[in-house]
């Protein structure tokens, strides 16, 4: 309310039968008007339908029929946007939820990737380690039952054999 200007008073339900002549003849752009004032409205064009048929305004009550229907349009229409209003925000917020628990199921993948690395690399490194062991434990065995005496091959002993031949005919 601005200064200098008289409060401005709410219609109450007679003032506005008594303006439902003017709701059916003149134009009013409901479409800024809130979902509860098209209800009233509704209202009272039905009971100003009402009140015609039974003073045999018949024409009056027609108009005020089609403008209750226009009213029911223009009401659905606002419903079916704030629908889509809502969809859109629960849309939104299901997006925001669905990529937080991505993120988190990656996290937690990546956290328990890590930890089976971790595990296999000290499990390799305990392989590698208990391997080497037996490989000793292996070549220790082996060097017990098999001792390192070298075997002359053939082709040694046939050597021998002539320098030992050579060592007899120079004495």
């Amino acid at each position: 309310m601005q200064p200098g200007q008289a409060p401005q008073k709410k219609p109450t339900k007679s003032n506005y039968l008594n303006s439902t002549f003017t709701l059916t003849t003149q134009t009013i752009d409901f479409s800024k008007i809130n979902k509860s004032k098209i209800n009233e409205y509704i209202e009272l064009m039905k009971e100003h339908q009402m009140n015609c048929v039974k003073n045999g305004n018949f024409i009056e009550a027609e108009l005020a029929k089609q403008r209750v229907i226009q009213l029911k349009k223009i009401q659905d229409k606002k419903d079916l946007i704030e629908t889509k209003k809502r969809q859109k925000v629960d849309k939104k917020k299901f997006e925001i939820n669905k990529q937080k628990e991505i993120k988190n199921a990656k996290k937690e993948l990546d956290e328990k990737y890590a930890e089976e690395i971790t595990k296999l690399e000290d499990s390799l490194s305990e392989l590698k380690q208990r391997q080497e062991k037996e490989l000793k434990e292996y070549f220790v065995e082996f060097e017990k039952n098999y001792p390192t005496d070298i075997k002359p091959s053939n082709e040694l002993f046939e050597k021998q054999r002539q320098l030992d031949y050579y060592i007899k005919t120079e004495e």
